[in-house]
């Protein structure tokens, strides 16, 4: 909340409750209170440990308005995407997913698409899972059919930043002009690990607090 003034809203990446340590609906609701006390809008996604829980029920808990979505800012189209799922075709799983075997389903391909050609904004997507990853000993944290969404944000020319979480220790790839980010998490036990990002018509900069790098990423207009 120390960080919130000035921001515009929160974006809460995945992975927000973990029912090994307790009781998931009451945890994940407690989060949802923390985070909305910073007096700014929260968004928020599914992460693969979230999915012990039905996304329906998540969607309910966090205030989202579905498993993916859209966020019409006056600067930026914001996309939230869904990877959960451990085949194309099952994108609402019965049991928590396994981590390293994630995709994105047609109809989110579409909804991406159609979002994109639409947009008369430039756009940040936000997804827990990675599209990309530079380690390349660490590449089961990548979304299988990844390319496919790439190929979309590529074609679009509008995509200027891609946010994710899911990889543990952060990353920065940089593939056909877009910026991939992956933010370090709050599970490798330092609790003030967050960033602040300013993203404008120039680029997007990272401010980095606890484990998460700083740096600053120019868009290619």
């Amino acid at each position: 909340a120390e960080l919130a003034p000035g921001c515009g809203f929160v974006a809460d990446l995945g992975d927000t409750a973990d029912a090994g340590f307790g009781d998931q609906r009451e945890l994940m609701s407690a989060i949802s209170g923390i985070l909305k006390g910073s007096g700014l809008p929260v968004y928020s996604l599914i992460g693969n440990h979230d999915t012990s829980l039905p996304k329906e029920e998540i969607c309910r808990i966090m205030g989202m308005p579905g498993r993916y979505y859209s966020v019409d800012t006056p600067e930026f189209l914001l996309l939230f995407l869904d990877a959960n799922m451990n085949s194309p075709d099952a994108p609402f799983p019965e049991s928590e997913i396994e981590w390293s075997r994630t995709y994105i389903d047609p109809e989110q391909l579409s909804f991406i698409k159609s979002a994109l050609d639409k947009s008369e904004k430039p756009v940040l997507v936000f997804c827990h899972e990675l599209f990309v990853l530079s380690d390349p000993d660490a590449q089961a944290h990548v979304i299988l059919n990844a390319r496919d969404a790439m190929d979309i944000f590529e074609n679009s020319g509008k995509v200027r930043a891609v946010f994710c979480g899911h990889y543990h220790y952060g990353d920065l790839s940089v593939v056909n002009g877009i910026p991939y980010i992956a933010f370090s998490a709050l599970c490798l036990h330092e609790d003030r690990t967050c960033a602040v990002v300013t993203a404008g018509a120039d680029g997007v900069s990272v401010a980095g607090y606890g484990l998460q790098k700083s740096f600053t990423f120019p868009f290619e207009l």
